[in-house]
Protein backbone atom coordinates (compact mmCIF):
# COMPACT_ATOMS: atom_id res chain seq x y z
CA UNK A 1 0.00 0.00 0.00
CA UNK A 2 1.85 3.20 -0.95
CA UNK A 3 -0.35 5.73 0.46
CA UNK A 4 -2.63 6.70 -2.74
CA UNK A 5 -5.15 3.74 -2.71
CA UNK A 6 -8.52 4.92 -4.92
CA UNK A 7 -10.55 3.40 -2.10
CA UNK A 8 -10.02 6.44 0.74
CA UNK A 9 -8.19 6.49 4.07
CA UNK A 10 -10.41 4.10 6.61
CA UNK A 11 -12.27 6.21 9.86
CA UNK A 12 -9.21 5.03 12.07
CA UNK A 13 -6.62 6.46 10.48
CA UNK A 14 -8.56 9.79 10.32
CA UNK A 15 -9.35 9.66 13.38
CA UNK A 16 -6.18 8.37 14.82
CA UNK A 17 -3.80 11.14 12.81
CA UNK A 18 -6.50 13.62 14.32
CA UNK A 19 -5.53 12.60 17.54
CA UNK A 20 -1.58 13.89 17.15
CA UNK A 21 -3.63 17.35 16.73
CA UNK A 22 -4.78 17.40 20.20
CA UNK A 23 -1.38 16.98 21.76
CA UNK A 24 0.43 19.45 19.71
CA UNK A 25 -2.11 22.16 20.11
CA UNK A 26 -2.69 21.11 24.12
CA UNK A 27 1.21 22.22 24.26
CA UNK A 28 0.89 25.12 21.47
CA UNK A 29 -1.78 26.87 23.47
CA UNK A 30 -0.62 26.14 27.34
CA UNK A 31 2.69 27.82 26.52
CA UNK A 32 1.16 30.39 24.54
CA UNK A 33 -1.78 31.34 27.08
CA UNK A 34 0.35 30.77 30.56
CA UNK A 35 4.27 30.41 30.03
CA UNK A 36 5.00 34.51 30.82
CA UNK A 37 2.53 34.66 33.65
CA UNK A 38 4.20 31.31 35.07
CA UNK A 39 7.48 33.08 34.44
CA UNK A 40 6.77 36.48 36.33
CA UNK A 41 4.25 34.69 38.94
CA UNK A 42 5.81 31.85 39.66
CA UNK A 43 9.78 31.35 38.90
CA UNK A 44 9.82 35.26 39.96
CA UNK A 45 11.46 37.19 37.17
CA UNK A 46 10.76 40.97 36.34
CA UNK A 47 8.15 41.16 33.20
CA UNK A 48 11.20 42.80 30.91
CA UNK A 49 12.91 39.69 31.35
CA UNK A 50 10.76 36.86 30.94
CA UNK A 51 9.11 38.97 28.02
CA UNK A 52 12.39 38.45 26.38
CA UNK A 53 12.72 34.96 26.89
CA UNK A 54 9.30 34.63 25.18
CA UNK A 55 10.51 36.50 22.29
CA UNK A 56 13.72 33.97 21.81
CA UNK A 57 11.82 31.39 21.95
CA UNK A 58 9.58 32.80 18.94
CA UNK A 59 12.60 34.08 17.25
CA UNK A 60 13.93 30.23 17.39
CA UNK A 61 10.91 28.72 16.53
CA UNK A 62 10.85 31.02 13.02
CA UNK A 63 14.19 29.62 12.66
CA UNK A 64 13.87 25.48 13.23
CA UNK A 65 10.92 25.19 11.10
CA UNK A 66 12.46 25.44 8.09
CA UNK A 67 15.53 23.97 9.02
CA UNK A 68 13.58 20.69 10.14
CA UNK A 69 11.56 21.10 7.21
CA UNK A 70 14.27 20.34 5.21
CA UNK A 71 15.62 17.72 7.33
CA UNK A 72 12.51 15.71 7.47
CA UNK A 73 11.99 15.68 3.64
CA UNK A 74 15.52 14.59 3.14
CA UNK A 75 15.37 11.75 5.75
CA UNK A 76 14.77 8.10 4.63
CA UNK A 77 12.92 5.77 6.88
CA UNK A 78 11.48 2.26 5.77
CA UNK A 79 8.02 3.03 7.32
CA UNK A 80 7.85 6.88 6.30
CA UNK A 81 10.20 9.71 7.53
CA UNK A 82 7.39 11.55 9.09
CA UNK A 83 6.02 8.29 11.09
CA UNK A 84 9.92 8.23 12.24
CA UNK A 85 9.69 11.44 13.35
CA UNK A 86 6.67 11.37 15.68
CA UNK A 87 7.91 7.80 17.45
CA UNK A 88 11.15 9.49 18.39
CA UNK A 89 10.15 12.49 18.79
CA UNK A 90 7.35 12.21 21.26
CA UNK A 91 9.33 11.34 24.18
CA UNK A 92 11.60 14.54 23.65
CA UNK A 93 8.15 16.30 23.27
CA UNK A 94 6.68 15.82 26.07
CA UNK A 95 9.68 16.01 28.49
CA UNK A 96 10.70 19.52 27.46
CA UNK A 97 7.26 20.61 27.62
CA UNK A 98 7.11 19.37 31.39
CA UNK A 99 10.38 20.85 31.62
CA UNK A 100 9.13 24.05 31.13
CA UNK A 101 7.01 24.35 34.64
CA UNK A 102 9.51 23.14 36.47
CA UNK A 103 11.86 26.07 36.87
CA UNK A 104 13.03 26.86 40.41
CA UNK A 105 11.25 29.36 42.26
CA UNK A 106 13.65 30.47 44.43
CA UNK A 107 17.25 31.50 42.38
CA UNK A 108 18.75 34.80 41.15
CA UNK A 109 17.21 36.21 37.90
CA UNK A 110 20.45 35.16 36.05
CA UNK A 111 20.04 31.44 36.84
CA UNK A 112 16.36 31.96 36.15
CA UNK A 113 16.33 33.48 32.68
CA UNK A 114 19.27 30.93 31.65
CA UNK A 115 17.03 28.23 32.44
CA UNK A 116 14.09 29.46 31.17
CA UNK A 117 15.78 30.07 27.83
CA UNK A 118 17.08 26.54 27.95
CA UNK A 119 13.98 25.03 28.50
CA UNK A 120 12.04 27.02 25.98
CA UNK A 121 14.61 26.61 23.29
CA UNK A 122 14.46 22.70 23.94
CA UNK A 123 10.39 22.93 24.21
CA UNK A 124 10.34 24.74 20.45
CA UNK A 125 13.36 22.86 19.09
CA UNK A 126 10.98 18.98 20.32
CA UNK A 127 7.67 20.88 18.99
CA UNK A 128 8.91 21.38 14.96
CA UNK A 129 10.66 17.91 15.27
CA UNK A 130 6.69 16.63 15.48
CA UNK A 131 4.54 19.52 14.73
CA UNK A 132 6.09 20.27 10.81
CA UNK A 133 6.17 16.36 10.02
CA UNK A 134 2.84 16.22 11.56
CA UNK A 135 1.36 18.78 9.78
CA UNK A 136 2.93 17.68 6.35
CA UNK A 137 1.13 14.38 6.23
CA UNK A 138 -1.87 15.67 5.11
CA UNK A 139 -0.43 15.78 1.53
CA UNK A 140 1.39 12.18 1.26
CA UNK A 141 -1.53 10.36 2.78
CA UNK A 142 -3.78 10.90 0.40
CA UNK A 143 -4.01 13.15 -3.35
CA UNK A 144 -7.95 13.06 -3.46
CA UNK A 145 -9.06 16.78 -3.25
CA UNK A 146 -11.84 16.13 -0.87
CA UNK A 147 -10.57 13.61 1.26
CA UNK A 148 -7.36 16.43 2.25
CA UNK A 149 -10.26 18.98 3.64
CA UNK A 150 -12.06 16.17 5.56
CA UNK A 151 -8.61 14.84 7.16
CA UNK A 152 -7.55 18.72 8.06
CA UNK A 153 -11.62 18.87 9.14
CA UNK A 154 -10.72 16.20 11.61
CA UNK A 155 -7.79 17.89 12.95
CA UNK A 156 -9.30 20.96 13.39
CA UNK A 157 -11.92 19.40 15.86
CA UNK A 158 -9.09 18.11 17.64
CA UNK A 159 -7.51 21.32 17.52
CA UNK A 160 -10.08 22.97 18.99
CA UNK A 161 -10.18 20.41 22.11
CA UNK A 162 -6.63 21.40 22.34
CA UNK A 163 -7.10 24.81 22.22
CA UNK A 164 -9.46 24.79 25.02
CA UNK A 165 -7.68 22.27 27.61
CA UNK A 166 -4.48 24.68 26.58
CA UNK A 167 -6.25 27.69 27.50
CA UNK A 168 -7.75 25.96 30.82
CA UNK A 169 -4.46 25.04 32.74
CA UNK A 170 -4.88 28.63 33.58
CA UNK A 171 -8.31 28.00 35.04
CA UNK A 172 -6.74 24.48 36.72
CA UNK A 173 -3.79 25.96 38.38
CA UNK A 174 -5.32 28.89 39.96
CA UNK A 175 -7.72 27.79 42.27
CA UNK A 176 -5.28 26.65 44.55
CA UNK A 177 -2.86 28.41 47.13
CA UNK A 178 0.43 26.65 46.29
CA UNK A 179 0.58 27.44 42.49
CA UNK A 180 4.31 26.26 41.80
CA UNK A 181 2.58 22.62 42.95
CA UNK A 182 -0.46 22.84 40.95
CA UNK A 183 1.53 23.69 37.99
CA UNK A 184 3.91 20.92 37.95
CA UNK A 185 1.83 18.64 38.51
CA UNK A 186 -1.12 19.60 36.28
CA UNK A 187 2.27 19.77 33.46
CA UNK A 188 3.21 16.93 33.88
CA UNK A 189 -0.38 15.56 33.21
CA UNK A 190 -0.48 17.05 30.23
CA UNK A 191 3.11 16.14 29.17
CA UNK A 192 1.53 12.66 29.02
CA UNK A 193 -1.15 13.51 27.09
CA UNK A 194 0.87 15.63 24.34
CA UNK A 195 3.05 12.47 24.14
CA UNK A 196 0.48 9.69 23.72
CA UNK A 197 -1.59 11.92 20.89
CA UNK A 198 1.78 11.91 19.11
CA UNK A 199 2.43 7.70 19.30
CA UNK A 200 -1.01 7.25 18.75
CA UNK A 201 -0.75 9.39 15.37
CA UNK A 202 2.23 7.72 14.72
CA UNK A 203 0.73 4.46 14.04
CA UNK A 204 -2.29 5.20 12.73
CA UNK A 205 -0.23 6.02 9.24
CA UNK A 206 1.64 3.22 8.94
CA UNK A 207 1.09 2.43 5.78
CA UNK A 208 -0.77 5.67 4.65
CA UNK A 209 2.52 7.81 4.55
CA UNK A 210 3.25 7.64 0.31
CA UNK A 211 6.56 6.36 -1.13
CA UNK A 212 8.38 9.69 -1.94
CA UNK A 213 9.22 8.88 -5.53
CA UNK A 214 11.09 12.43 -5.86
CA UNK A 215 14.55 12.02 -4.92
CA UNK A 216 15.05 15.50 -3.43
CA UNK A 217 18.47 15.32 -2.04
CA UNK A 218 20.33 16.45 -4.87
CA UNK A 219 18.14 20.22 -4.85
CA UNK A 220 21.17 22.56 -3.53
CA UNK A 221 20.03 24.00 -0.58
CA UNK A 222 20.09 27.38 -2.87
CA UNK A 223 16.48 26.83 -4.25
CA UNK A 224 15.05 26.74 -0.88
CA UNK A 225 15.44 30.33 -0.46
CA UNK A 226 13.72 30.64 -3.65
CA UNK A 227 10.73 28.62 -3.23
CA UNK A 228 9.15 31.64 -0.98
CA UNK A 229 9.28 33.34 -4.56
CA UNK A 230 6.98 31.40 -6.17
CA UNK A 231 3.51 32.75 -7.01
CA UNK A 232 1.27 30.32 -5.35
CA UNK A 233 4.27 30.05 -2.15
CA UNK A 234 4.39 33.80 -1.92
CA UNK A 235 0.45 33.87 -2.32
CA UNK A 236 0.45 31.88 1.00
CA UNK A 237 3.08 32.67 2.41
CA UNK A 238 1.28 36.33 2.64
CA UNK A 239 -2.07 35.39 3.35
CA UNK A 240 -0.64 32.67 6.22
CA UNK A 241 1.32 36.35 7.73
CA UNK A 242 -1.35 38.98 7.31
CA UNK A 243 -4.28 36.00 9.04
CA UNK A 244 -1.99 35.37 12.00
CA UNK A 245 -1.61 38.93 12.84
CA UNK A 246 -5.72 39.31 12.56
CA UNK A 247 -6.28 36.17 14.86
CA UNK A 248 -3.40 37.27 16.65
CA UNK A 249 -4.52 40.60 17.74
CA UNK A 250 -8.63 39.39 18.29
CA UNK A 251 -6.95 36.89 20.50
CA UNK A 252 -4.52 39.35 22.99
CA UNK A 253 -7.23 41.92 22.39
CA UNK A 254 -10.18 39.75 24.23
CA UNK A 255 -8.80 39.92 27.88
CA UNK A 256 -8.56 43.93 27.51
CA UNK A 257 -12.20 43.91 25.74
CA UNK A 258 -13.58 42.06 28.75
CA UNK A 259 -11.66 43.80 30.61
CA UNK A 260 -12.65 47.76 29.70
CA UNK A 261 -15.55 47.17 27.63
CA UNK A 262 -17.85 44.68 29.25
CA UNK A 263 -16.27 45.01 32.74
CA UNK A 264 -15.58 41.26 33.92
CA UNK A 265 -11.80 39.79 32.83
CA UNK A 266 -13.42 36.56 33.65
CA UNK A 267 -15.54 36.83 30.14
CA UNK A 268 -12.17 35.95 27.85
CA UNK A 269 -11.80 32.49 29.35
CA UNK A 270 -15.56 31.62 28.88
CA UNK A 271 -15.66 33.57 25.73
CA UNK A 272 -12.76 32.31 24.14
CA UNK A 273 -14.44 28.54 24.77
CA UNK A 274 -17.83 29.36 23.05
CA UNK A 275 -15.85 30.80 20.18
CA UNK A 276 -13.38 28.13 19.90
CA UNK A 277 -16.16 24.99 20.31
CA UNK A 278 -18.65 26.79 17.80
CA UNK A 279 -15.96 26.90 14.96
CA UNK A 280 -14.88 23.09 15.71
CA UNK A 281 -18.59 22.43 15.47
CA UNK A 282 -19.66 24.38 12.18
CA UNK A 283 -16.03 22.86 10.45
CA UNK A 284 -18.18 19.40 8.94
CA UNK A 285 -20.47 22.31 7.65
CA UNK A 286 -17.85 24.08 5.73
CA UNK A 287 -16.15 21.27 4.48
CA UNK A 288 -19.37 20.23 2.52
CA UNK A 289 -19.61 23.68 1.04
CA UNK A 290 -15.75 23.59 0.12
CA UNK A 291 -17.18 20.52 -2.23
CA UNK A 292 -19.13 23.40 -4.11
CA UNK A 293 -17.75 26.36 -3.97
CA UNK A 294 -14.10 27.44 -4.30
CA UNK A 295 -12.04 27.37 -1.53
CA UNK A 296 -10.44 30.75 -1.65
CA UNK A 297 -14.50 32.93 -2.73
CA UNK A 298 -15.53 30.68 0.38
CA UNK A 299 -13.09 32.40 2.76
CA UNK A 300 -13.65 35.63 1.23
CA UNK A 301 -17.35 35.09 2.14
CA UNK A 302 -17.20 33.88 5.60
CA UNK A 303 -14.16 36.74 6.73
CA UNK A 304 -16.84 39.16 5.47
CA UNK A 305 -19.37 38.00 7.96
CA UNK A 306 -16.57 37.62 10.17
CA UNK A 307 -15.32 41.43 9.89
CA UNK A 308 -19.10 42.38 10.33
CA UNK A 309 -19.40 41.02 13.39
CA UNK A 310 -16.55 42.31 15.03
CA UNK A 311 -17.04 45.59 14.26
CA UNK A 312 -21.02 44.95 16.14
CA UNK A 313 -19.60 43.53 18.52
CA UNK A 314 -16.80 45.78 18.87
CA UNK A 315 -18.74 49.10 19.35
CA UNK A 316 -22.28 48.06 19.98
CA UNK A 317 -21.30 45.62 23.35
CA UNK A 318 -21.18 48.12 26.70
CA UNK A 319 -20.54 47.31 30.56
CA UNK A 320 -23.30 44.35 31.36
CA UNK A 321 -23.78 43.39 28.32
CA UNK A 322 -21.96 39.78 29.19
CA UNK A 323 -25.30 37.89 27.17
CA UNK A 324 -24.95 40.20 23.95
CA UNK A 325 -20.86 39.58 24.06
CA UNK A 326 -21.20 35.60 24.53
CA UNK A 327 -24.08 35.44 21.59
CA UNK A 328 -21.63 37.73 19.53
CA UNK A 329 -18.66 34.89 20.40
CA UNK A 330 -20.84 31.84 19.31
CA UNK A 331 -21.71 33.72 15.54
CA UNK A 332 -18.38 34.88 15.45
CA UNK A 333 -17.22 31.15 15.76
CA UNK A 334 -19.38 29.93 13.52
CA UNK A 335 -17.82 32.82 10.74
CA UNK A 336 -14.61 31.68 11.62
CA UNK A 337 -15.04 28.07 11.26
CA UNK A 338 -13.60 28.37 7.78
CA UNK A 339 -10.71 29.96 8.61
CA UNK A 340 -10.07 27.22 11.14
CA UNK A 341 -10.60 24.74 7.93
CA UNK A 342 -9.44 26.16 4.62
CA UNK A 343 -6.04 27.67 4.90
CA UNK A 344 -4.86 24.04 6.10
CA UNK A 345 -6.04 22.34 3.60
CA UNK A 346 -4.68 24.44 0.94
CA UNK A 347 -1.07 23.61 1.70
CA UNK A 348 -1.32 19.97 0.34
CA UNK A 349 -2.66 20.65 -2.93
CA UNK A 350 0.32 23.18 -3.65
CA UNK A 351 2.80 20.13 -2.42
CA UNK A 352 1.57 18.31 -5.29
CA UNK A 353 1.24 20.65 -7.45
CA UNK A 354 5.32 22.16 -7.25
CA UNK A 355 6.20 18.63 -7.78
CA UNK A 356 4.35 18.36 -11.11
CA UNK A 357 5.42 21.53 -12.23
CA UNK A 358 9.17 21.21 -10.73
CA UNK A 359 9.63 17.58 -10.46
CA UNK A 360 10.52 18.77 -6.74
CA UNK A 361 8.48 17.24 -3.59
CA UNK A 362 8.98 19.38 -0.77
CA UNK A 363 6.13 18.96 1.91
CA UNK A 364 7.75 19.87 5.12
CA UNK A 365 9.64 22.10 3.81
CA UNK A 366 6.17 24.20 2.54
CA UNK A 367 4.57 23.31 6.48
CA UNK A 368 7.93 24.55 8.18
CA UNK A 369 7.26 28.31 6.07
CA UNK A 370 3.88 27.70 6.99
CA UNK A 371 4.60 27.45 10.51
CA UNK A 372 6.99 30.25 10.27
CA UNK A 373 4.76 32.76 9.03
CA UNK A 374 3.06 32.43 11.43
CA UNK A 375 4.89 32.85 14.73
CA UNK A 376 6.02 36.03 13.04
CA UNK A 377 2.26 36.99 12.21
CA UNK A 378 1.82 36.18 16.31
CA UNK A 379 5.19 38.45 16.67
CA UNK A 380 3.58 41.72 14.47
CA UNK A 381 0.15 41.29 16.54
CA UNK A 382 1.33 42.04 19.57
CA UNK A 383 3.88 44.80 18.50
CA UNK A 384 0.67 46.32 16.27
CA UNK A 385 -1.51 45.68 19.58
CA UNK A 386 0.92 47.37 21.75
CA UNK A 387 1.57 50.46 19.55
CA UNK A 388 -2.33 51.04 18.68
CA UNK A 389 -3.43 50.93 22.39
CA UNK A 390 -0.37 53.76 22.91
CA UNK A 391 -1.92 55.61 20.47
CA UNK A 392 -5.26 55.55 21.95
CA UNK A 393 -3.58 56.97 25.65
CA UNK A 394 -4.30 53.36 27.28
CA UNK A 395 -2.73 53.01 30.54
CA UNK A 396 -2.90 49.58 32.44
CA UNK A 397 -1.69 50.92 35.89
CA UNK A 398 -4.90 53.25 35.46
CA UNK A 399 -7.32 52.68 38.20
CA UNK A 400 -10.08 53.56 35.64
CA UNK A 401 -9.02 53.22 31.45
CA UNK A 402 -9.68 56.45 30.08
CA UNK A 403 -12.58 57.22 27.10
CA UNK A 404 -9.93 56.89 24.60
CA UNK A 405 -8.15 53.66 25.99
CA UNK A 406 -10.98 51.94 25.94
CA UNK A 407 -12.14 53.80 22.33
CA UNK A 408 -8.46 52.03 21.27
CA UNK A 409 -9.55 48.43 22.55
CA UNK A 410 -12.79 48.76 20.86
CA UNK A 411 -11.11 49.49 17.69
CA UNK A 412 -8.51 46.77 18.45
CA UNK A 413 -11.42 44.16 18.90
CA UNK A 414 -13.58 45.23 16.38
CA UNK A 415 -11.79 46.91 13.57
CA UNK A 416 -8.02 45.82 13.46
CA UNK A 417 -9.00 41.74 13.05
CA UNK A 418 -11.72 42.21 10.44
CA UNK A 419 -10.05 44.32 8.16
CA UNK A 420 -7.02 42.55 8.36
CA UNK A 421 -9.09 39.81 7.68
CA UNK A 422 -10.45 40.77 4.40
CA UNK A 423 -6.85 41.88 3.16
CA UNK A 424 -5.75 38.23 3.91
CA UNK A 425 -8.69 36.91 1.82
CA UNK A 426 -8.22 39.47 -1.54
CA UNK A 427 -4.98 38.24 -1.03
CA UNK A 428 -5.74 34.58 -1.48
CA UNK A 429 -7.57 35.22 -4.71
CA UNK A 430 -4.39 35.33 -6.09
CA UNK A 431 -3.90 31.62 -5.35
CA UNK A 432 -4.10 29.87 -8.83
CA UNK A 433 -4.57 26.01 -7.71
CA UNK A 434 -8.17 25.40 -7.88
CA UNK A 435 -10.03 22.09 -7.69
CA UNK A 436 -10.05 21.86 -11.30
CA UNK A 437 -6.31 22.50 -11.57
CA UNK A 438 -5.08 20.28 -8.87
CA UNK A 439 -7.38 17.67 -10.16
CA UNK A 440 -5.88 17.44 -13.62
CA UNK A 441 -2.33 17.82 -11.93
CA UNK A 442 -3.27 14.67 -9.47
CA UNK A 443 -4.14 12.73 -12.34
CA UNK A 444 -1.10 12.95 -14.46
CA UNK A 445 0.93 12.62 -11.25
CA UNK A 446 -0.53 9.56 -11.03
CA UNK A 447 -0.63 8.41 -14.83
CA UNK A 448 3.10 8.53 -14.45
CA UNK A 449 3.54 6.12 -11.14
CA UNK A 450 5.15 3.01 -12.06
Amino acid sequence: MDGFSRDGLPLSTKVGYAVGDLGISIAYFAVGFFFLFSLTDVAGLPAAVAGIVVLIGKLWDGVNDPIIGVLNDRTRAAGGRKRAYLRYGALPFALSFALLWWLPTDASDTITFLLATGAILLFATAYSIVAVPYNALVPVMTRDYDERTQVVGFKAVTSALGTILGGGIALLVTRGDDLASALRTVSVAFGVVCGVAVLVAAPSVTGWESRNDVDITRVPLRRYVALAAERNVSTLLWFKLVGAVATGVLSAAIPYFAAHVLGSAGLATISLAIYTITAAALVPVVTRLTHRFEKPRLLLAFNGVAAALLLVIGFMSTTGSSLIFLAGSALLGAAMSAYLLIPPSLVPDLVDVYQHDRNERHESVFFGLWMTVHQLGLGLAGVMLGVLLQLFGYDGTAPEQSAGGVLGVRVAFGVVPGVLLLVASVILLRYGITRARYEQTRTELESARP
